[in-house]
Protein backbone atom coordinates (compact mmCIF):
# COMPACT_ATOMS: atom_id res chain seq x y z
CA UNK A 1 0.00 0.00 0.00
CA UNK A 2 2.78 2.44 0.99
CA UNK A 3 4.85 1.45 -2.03
CA UNK A 4 1.85 1.96 -4.33
CA UNK A 5 1.15 5.39 -2.85
CA UNK A 6 4.84 6.29 -3.23
CA UNK A 7 4.76 5.32 -6.91
CA UNK A 8 1.58 7.36 -7.42
CA UNK A 9 3.07 10.44 -5.73
CA UNK A 10 6.36 10.07 -7.61
CA UNK A 11 4.54 9.69 -10.92
CA UNK A 12 2.43 12.78 -10.24
CA UNK A 13 5.52 14.78 -9.28
CA UNK A 14 7.38 13.73 -12.43
CA UNK A 15 4.39 14.68 -14.57
CA UNK A 16 4.21 18.07 -12.90
CA UNK A 17 7.95 18.67 -13.40
CA UNK A 18 7.62 17.55 -17.02
CA UNK A 19 4.75 19.96 -17.57
CA UNK A 20 6.75 22.86 -16.14
CA UNK A 21 9.68 22.10 -18.44
CA UNK A 22 7.29 21.87 -21.37
CA UNK A 23 5.57 25.13 -20.39
CA UNK A 24 8.84 27.03 -19.95
CA UNK A 25 10.00 25.95 -23.41
CA UNK A 26 6.71 27.11 -24.93
CA UNK A 27 6.84 30.34 -22.91
CA UNK A 28 10.40 31.04 -24.09
CA UNK A 29 9.44 30.67 -27.74
CA UNK A 30 6.19 32.55 -27.13
CA UNK A 31 8.09 35.49 -25.65
CA UNK A 32 10.52 35.34 -28.56
CA UNK A 33 7.57 35.57 -30.96
CA UNK A 34 6.37 38.63 -29.03
CA UNK A 35 9.86 40.09 -29.40
CA UNK A 36 9.84 39.49 -33.16
CA UNK A 37 6.41 41.07 -33.53
CA UNK A 38 7.37 44.04 -31.34
CA UNK A 39 10.63 44.57 -33.23
CA UNK A 40 8.76 44.60 -36.51
CA UNK A 41 6.29 47.09 -35.04
CA UNK A 42 9.15 49.39 -34.03
CA UNK A 43 10.66 49.00 -37.48
CA UNK A 44 7.35 49.94 -39.07
CA UNK A 45 7.26 53.06 -36.88
CA UNK A 46 10.84 53.94 -37.84
CA UNK A 47 12.45 53.16 -34.46
CA UNK A 48 14.33 49.95 -35.36
CA UNK A 49 16.04 50.61 -38.66
CA UNK A 50 18.23 47.49 -38.38
CA UNK A 51 15.26 45.11 -38.14
CA UNK A 52 14.72 42.51 -40.86
CA UNK A 53 12.57 43.88 -43.68
CA UNK A 54 9.31 41.95 -44.19
CA UNK A 55 7.32 41.90 -47.40
CA UNK A 56 4.06 42.17 -45.42
CA UNK A 57 5.02 43.73 -42.07
CA UNK A 58 1.51 44.19 -40.63
CA UNK A 59 0.59 40.60 -41.45
CA UNK A 60 3.86 39.40 -39.90
CA UNK A 61 3.20 41.38 -36.72
CA UNK A 62 -0.26 39.83 -36.35
CA UNK A 63 1.16 36.38 -37.14
CA UNK A 64 4.01 36.66 -34.62
CA UNK A 65 2.05 38.18 -31.73
CA UNK A 66 -0.90 35.80 -32.07
CA UNK A 67 1.51 32.88 -32.51
CA UNK A 68 3.09 33.74 -29.15
CA UNK A 69 -0.34 33.78 -27.53
CA UNK A 70 -1.15 30.41 -29.11
CA UNK A 71 2.04 28.79 -27.79
CA UNK A 72 1.58 30.01 -24.22
CA UNK A 73 -2.19 29.55 -23.95
CA UNK A 74 -2.05 26.17 -25.67
CA UNK A 75 0.59 24.83 -23.28
CA UNK A 76 -1.53 25.92 -20.30
CA UNK A 77 -4.34 23.69 -21.57
CA UNK A 78 -2.19 20.64 -20.88
CA UNK A 79 -2.10 21.37 -17.16
CA UNK A 80 -4.42 18.81 -15.58
CA UNK A 81 -5.44 21.12 -12.74
CA UNK A 82 -6.67 23.75 -15.18
CA UNK A 83 -8.25 21.10 -17.40
CA UNK A 84 -10.21 19.28 -14.70
CA UNK A 85 -10.85 21.80 -11.91
CA UNK A 86 -10.89 25.31 -13.33
CA UNK A 87 -13.53 25.02 -16.07
CA UNK A 88 -14.04 28.78 -16.48
CA UNK A 89 -10.30 29.40 -16.82
CA UNK A 90 -9.96 26.44 -19.18
CA UNK A 91 -12.69 27.79 -21.45
CA UNK A 92 -11.26 31.32 -21.40
CA UNK A 93 -7.76 30.13 -22.28
CA UNK A 94 -9.25 27.82 -24.91
CA UNK A 95 -11.01 30.73 -26.60
CA UNK A 96 -7.77 32.71 -26.52
CA UNK A 97 -5.94 29.81 -28.14
CA UNK A 98 -8.52 29.31 -30.89
CA UNK A 99 -8.67 33.02 -31.75
CA UNK A 100 -4.89 33.37 -31.71
CA UNK A 101 -4.46 30.28 -33.87
CA UNK A 102 -6.95 31.46 -36.46
CA UNK A 103 -5.17 34.81 -36.74
CA UNK A 104 -1.67 33.32 -36.76
CA UNK A 105 -2.46 30.57 -39.29
CA UNK A 106 -4.18 33.04 -41.63
CA UNK A 107 -1.20 35.37 -41.30
CA UNK A 108 1.15 32.45 -41.84
CA UNK A 109 -0.60 31.53 -45.08
CA UNK A 110 -0.29 35.08 -46.39
CA UNK A 111 3.32 35.28 -45.21
CA UNK A 112 4.08 32.01 -47.01
CA UNK A 113 3.01 33.63 -50.26
CA UNK A 114 5.27 36.64 -49.72
CA UNK A 115 8.30 34.81 -48.23
CA UNK A 116 11.51 35.12 -50.24
CA UNK A 117 11.88 31.34 -50.52
CA UNK A 118 11.48 28.81 -53.31
CA UNK A 119 8.15 27.31 -54.35
CA UNK A 120 8.65 24.09 -52.39
CA UNK A 121 9.14 26.04 -49.15
CA UNK A 122 6.10 28.20 -49.89
CA UNK A 123 4.00 25.06 -50.38
CA UNK A 124 5.03 23.36 -47.13
CA UNK A 125 4.53 26.62 -45.20
CA UNK A 126 1.12 26.99 -46.82
CA UNK A 127 0.06 23.42 -46.04
CA UNK A 128 1.12 23.93 -42.42
CA UNK A 129 -1.04 27.06 -42.13
CA UNK A 130 -4.07 25.32 -43.65
CA UNK A 131 -3.70 22.27 -41.39
CA UNK A 132 -3.23 24.44 -38.31
CA UNK A 133 -6.37 26.43 -39.09
CA UNK A 134 -8.31 23.28 -39.99
CA UNK A 135 -7.40 21.20 -36.93
CA UNK A 136 -8.18 24.11 -34.61
CA UNK A 137 -11.54 24.70 -36.29
CA UNK A 138 -12.46 21.02 -35.98
CA UNK A 139 -11.52 21.07 -32.28
CA UNK A 140 -13.69 24.17 -31.80
CA UNK A 141 -16.67 22.64 -33.63
CA UNK A 142 -16.45 19.40 -31.63
CA UNK A 143 -16.54 21.21 -28.29
CA UNK A 144 -19.46 23.31 -29.50
CA UNK A 145 -21.25 20.00 -30.14
CA UNK A 146 -20.16 18.72 -26.69
CA UNK A 147 -17.97 15.99 -28.20
CA UNK A 148 -15.22 16.30 -25.60
CA UNK A 149 -13.14 13.28 -26.64
CA UNK A 150 -12.98 14.33 -30.28
CA UNK A 151 -12.29 17.91 -29.18
CA UNK A 152 -9.27 16.82 -27.17
CA UNK A 153 -7.88 14.75 -30.04
CA UNK A 154 -8.14 17.60 -32.53
CA UNK A 155 -6.78 20.09 -30.01
CA UNK A 156 -3.71 17.89 -29.57
CA UNK A 157 -3.22 17.82 -33.35
CA UNK A 158 -3.65 21.58 -33.46
CA UNK A 159 -1.18 22.28 -30.68
CA UNK A 160 1.61 20.08 -32.05
CA UNK A 161 1.37 22.20 -35.20
CA UNK A 162 1.79 25.26 -32.97
CA UNK A 163 5.05 23.67 -31.82
CA UNK A 164 6.38 24.10 -35.36
CA UNK A 165 8.08 27.29 -34.17
CA UNK A 166 10.01 25.21 -31.62
CA UNK A 167 11.02 22.27 -33.80
CA UNK A 168 11.76 24.56 -36.76
CA UNK A 169 14.60 26.14 -34.78
CA UNK A 170 16.28 22.72 -34.56
CA UNK A 171 15.61 21.24 -37.99
CA UNK A 172 16.76 24.25 -40.02
CA UNK A 173 20.33 24.40 -38.62
CA UNK A 174 20.51 20.59 -38.53
CA UNK A 175 19.81 20.23 -42.26
CA UNK A 176 21.78 23.37 -43.12
CA UNK A 177 24.87 21.62 -41.73
CA UNK A 178 24.48 18.74 -44.21
CA UNK A 179 25.61 18.57 -47.82
CA UNK A 180 22.08 19.05 -49.12
CA UNK A 181 21.61 22.10 -51.36
CA UNK A 182 19.78 24.94 -49.62
CA UNK A 183 16.93 24.75 -52.15
CA UNK A 184 16.19 21.25 -50.79
CA UNK A 185 17.40 21.49 -47.17
CA UNK A 186 15.19 24.45 -46.19
CA UNK A 187 11.82 23.15 -47.45
CA UNK A 188 12.67 19.69 -46.07
CA UNK A 189 13.41 21.25 -42.67
CA UNK A 190 10.07 23.08 -42.75
CA UNK A 191 8.24 19.88 -43.71
CA UNK A 192 9.91 17.79 -40.98
CA UNK A 193 9.28 20.53 -38.41
CA UNK A 194 5.51 20.03 -38.56
CA UNK A 195 4.94 16.61 -40.14
CA UNK A 196 6.91 14.68 -37.51
CA UNK A 197 5.07 16.57 -34.76
CA UNK A 198 1.80 15.49 -36.32
CA UNK A 199 2.91 11.86 -36.68
CA UNK A 200 4.00 11.66 -33.04
CA UNK A 201 0.70 13.21 -31.92
CA UNK A 202 -1.29 10.75 -34.03
CA UNK A 203 0.58 7.78 -32.58
CA UNK A 204 0.02 9.09 -29.05
CA UNK A 205 -3.69 9.65 -29.70
CA UNK A 206 -4.17 6.13 -31.07
CA UNK A 207 -2.27 4.60 -28.16
CA UNK A 208 -4.22 6.57 -25.53
CA UNK A 209 -7.63 6.68 -27.23
CA UNK A 210 -9.19 4.52 -24.51
CA UNK A 211 -8.17 7.07 -21.87
CA UNK A 212 -9.57 9.88 -23.98
CA UNK A 213 -12.82 7.90 -24.29
CA UNK A 214 -13.03 7.48 -20.51
CA UNK A 215 -12.48 11.23 -20.11
CA UNK A 216 -15.32 11.85 -22.56
CA UNK A 217 -17.63 9.51 -20.66
CA UNK A 218 -16.84 11.26 -17.36
CA UNK A 219 -17.52 14.63 -18.92
CA UNK A 220 -20.75 13.39 -20.45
Amino acid sequence: MIRSAYRTNTGATLKQVGWWIFFLICAFYGVYAFYMGSLETLSLLGFAVDATHRAAPIVFIAHALSGGVALISGSLQFNRRILSKKRTIHRLIGRMYVGATWISSAGGLWSAITFDVNLAAKLVFGVLSILWFGTTTLAFLHIRNRKVGEHREWMIRSFVLSLFFVTFSFWVPALASTNLPESLAFPLAVFLSWSLNLIVAELWIRRNRSQLLQFRLREG
